[in-house]
């Protein structure tokens, strides 16, 4: 590496200002007899005392700054040459920047999807907010209409087993109430049959067969009612009570969590052989009913021959006129009784059908459908849950990305900024390593590729004599002029002096150190 500035050697001669104050009257005296003198005074006044010392030494620059870009790359131009001086901030040479400013341009383009990404996240924050509010509303929603369905199908099948077992109960009761009102019949057919019996007329004598054809007609009703009929009550009862007890094993088996399945099928057997008993007791009853009709029939018939034109004035039939009246009132309301009874059995079957479905699956389904409702519920809002907790992490995360994006464009930027080598301070150029197109190593200023000079700041390494240590002391100013610059002057101030002496070729000297402050121009 050339150095540029050298040092100064030689000796140079240091002029010392020392202050002082003279001046006073001097008075001579002898022992002889003198002539009176003219005595002279003039005023005191205070001026400087100049002492030169000579130091042999050197005058050099402070120091000298390598310089060299922070990262390597080809040099595209130098702006100065060697000897040049230069100022501070001057800009001294430039790499190529082709690569810089494309690295630059990548980090800006990274740094602008950060900030965007950013924003997407912030957006998705506000989304994923709402759908954890949406969530919460729709899976409430959710389990409300799966209880509601529930709780209906519950209320259904509650009310279809009272109303089964009201309306199955009331239909027996009717039909045990038809079977003793035949009795009740038999005997009224028979007290108007007593009353005809001491009269012969053609009227009486068909009244009286009609009679006798009733009286057969409910005697075998009675035979029905309490063979056929009575069994196939008993038959139905004990399939009703069958179907009851499979639905409350039902009904426990949904209540306890256990398997449905056995209740299920037990319930269908029941149910199937309840079907067969009601057909057989709608059997029955029609077997008794066809026997009550034809002698609802026959009296009908026998009230008509004693009403005829030619029996009707006779007052004598009064008595079985009203038995008869009173037979023919209760056929009536035998038959609504009767009626009645079809009819709720008939209305059974809707409640069965109720019971049936709820067994069937329909109870089932609601409350597997309440449970899945429950299960999605708690899986989505545990996810629109955990979506919401994420979102500090998330806008962390895209932060530190903005963040990063920013830092790469600070260092982008300052590469490209580094690609203009400057100068720290006024100097002197003292070499150049490189030249334009070369590769210019970078980062380490062992290998620099400019050292400047630095002569703003320069300081006289010497050594004095023994005799000229005592005028000498620290900060004190000095006028220097160098010989080996033709005389040049410069001040400055001592910065450092030896305190004891070191021997130089046998003669004691001490070292000095003059920091020049304030270069004077050569004459």
């Amino acid at each position: 590496m050339r150095t540029f500035v050298a040092s100064w050697p030689g000796r140079i001669a240091i002029v010392l200002l020392v202050a002082a104050v003279g001046g006073g009257a001097m008075v001579a005296r002898s022992t002889s007899t003198a002539p009176k003198a003219e005595i002279r005074t003039a005023p005191v006044t205070r001026g400087n005392v100049t002492q030169t010392v000579t130091v042999s030494g050197s005058v050099n620059a402070l120091g000298q700054a390598r310089l060299a870009f922070k990262t390597g790359g080809r040099l595209a131009q130098i702006y100065v040459t060697t000897g040049q001086s230069v100022a501070p901030g001057q800009p001294l040479a430039k790499l190529d920047t082709t690569d810089l400013e494309a690295a630059l341009a990548t980090a800006q383009q990274n740094l602008s999807n950060a900030q965007a990404s950013y924003q997407k996240q912030l957006l998705a924050a506000s989304d994923t907010r709402k759908a954890l509010e949406d969530a919460e509303r729709s899976t409430a929603n959710d389990i409300a209409a799966a209880q509601s369905s529930l709780n209906k199908i519950r209320s259904n099948y509650s009310a279809a087993k009272t109303n089964f077992a009201s309306l199955t109960t009331a239909a027996l009761a009717d039909l045990s109430a038809y079977k003793t009102a035949i009795d009740t019949l038999r005997t009224q057919t028979q007290q108007a049959l007593t009353d005809l019996s001491i009269y012969g007329t053609s009227d009486v004598n068909s009244a009286r067969n009609a009679l006798n054809t009733a009286d057969g007609a409910l005697a075998n009703a009675q035979v029905y009612a309490s063979g056929l009929l009575a069994g196939a009550m008993s038959e139905h009862t004990a399939s009703r009570d069958t179907l009851q007890a499979t639905v409350a094993q039902f009904a426990a088996a949904i209540a306890s969590g256990a398997a449905t399945s056995p209740a299920q099928s037990a319930y269908q057997t029941a149910h199937l052989n309840y079907n067969v008993t009601l057909a057989k007791l709608q059997s029955a009853i029609d077997t008794v009913s066809t026997q009550v009709a034809s002698a609802q029939t026959s009296v009908n018939s026998a009230l008509a021959s004693l009403n005829s034109a030619t029996s009707r004035p006779i007052t004598t039939f009064d008595t079985a006129r009203t038995s008869l009246g009173i037979a023919q009132a209760s056929f009536t309301t035998q038959n609504v009784a009767l009626a009645t009874a079809r009819t709720k059995l008939t209305q059974a079957a809707t409640p069965l059908g109720t019971m049936a479905d709820a067994v069937g699956g329909a109870l089932l389904n609601a409350t597997t459908a309440l449970t899945s409702a429950q299960d999605r519920a708690a899986t989505t809002l545990r996810n629109a849950q955990s979506a919401v907790a994420n979102i500090p992490f998330n806008l962390q995360s895209a932060q530190v990305s903005v963040d990063n994006a920013n830092n790469a464009v600070a260092t982008a930027t300052s590469n490209l900024d580094n690609a203009v080598l400057t100068a720290p301070a006024a100097g002197i150029v003292a070499s150049i390593a490189n030249q334009v197109g070369e590769f210019g190593a970078g980062g380490n200023t062992n290998n620099a590729f400019m050292v400047l000079t630095n002569t703003t700041t320069m300081m006289l390494h010497g050594t004095i004599g023994e005799s000229d240590v005592a005028k000498l002391k620290l900060g004190q100013v000095a006028n220097i002029t160098v010989e080996a610059l033709g005389g040049a002057r410069m001040t400055g101030k001592i910065a450092s002096l030896d305190p004891v002496a070191t021997i130089s070729q046998g003669v004691p000297v001490y070292g000095i150190d003059i920091a020049i402050d304030v270069p004077a121009a050569r004459r």
